[in-house]
């Protein structure tokens, strides 16, 4: 797993996102039934290749596997598309309150298209992910905070609220 601070001196590298921590969102199993997902729509700044995607988890509960996928995304149906990447890390106490990252290969970005990561928890495991504080309306322009569950895997739309998230992408 590759430090955020790793891409930061990089020139063909840019990033994008909300780096602004305030407030969390719990993602995982809570009791025996009830999954908790959370996401974040983004609209990449150029085109070229996503690298990874950092979220901040402000405290882990329980350790175990977190998968971050990422989608093609519609924004006018507010629908998730296409599936383009997808990967696990194992989520561990010692990783609380700094950037996690999730590396991709292979995965193309067009600056024409809107896209939407989700992240969730297998098992017993389970997070808070940071958002930005809540008196911050908005931080994130290009996309909307998106929260869900195993009762509703439709989930909402925030369009004032955005994850904590940083996305670094290769441009082309």
């Amino acid at each position: 797993m590759k430090n955020l601070s790793s891409y930061s001196n990089v020139k063909n590298i840019s990033t994008i996102g909300n780096t602004q921590t305030g407030h969390h969102y719990w993602v995982g199993r809570v009791g025996k039934e009830k999954d908790f997902f959370a996401g974040q729509t983004f609209r990449a700044n150029k085109t070229g290749d996503l690298k990874s995607i950092s979220i901040f988890p402000e405290i882990i509960i329980s350790e175990g596997e977190a998968t971050l996928s990422v989608f093609e995304f519609d924004t006018a149906k507010r629908e998730w598309k296409e599936k383009v990447a997808e990967t696990i890390v194992v989520i561990k106490k010692s990783m609380e309150k700094q950037w996690l990252s999730f590396e991709l290969k292979d995965v193309k970005l067009d600056s024409n298209k809107q896209y939407a990561f989700k992240v969730t928890c297998a098992k017993e495991a389970m997070m808070a992910i940071a958002e930005s504080h809540w008196k911050e309306k908005n931080l994130y322009k290009e996309g909307a905070q998106w929260t869900g569950s195993s009762e509703n895997p439709k989930g909402l739309f925030h369009q004032n609220f955005d994850l904590s998230f940083i996305a670094a992408i290769e441009n082309n």
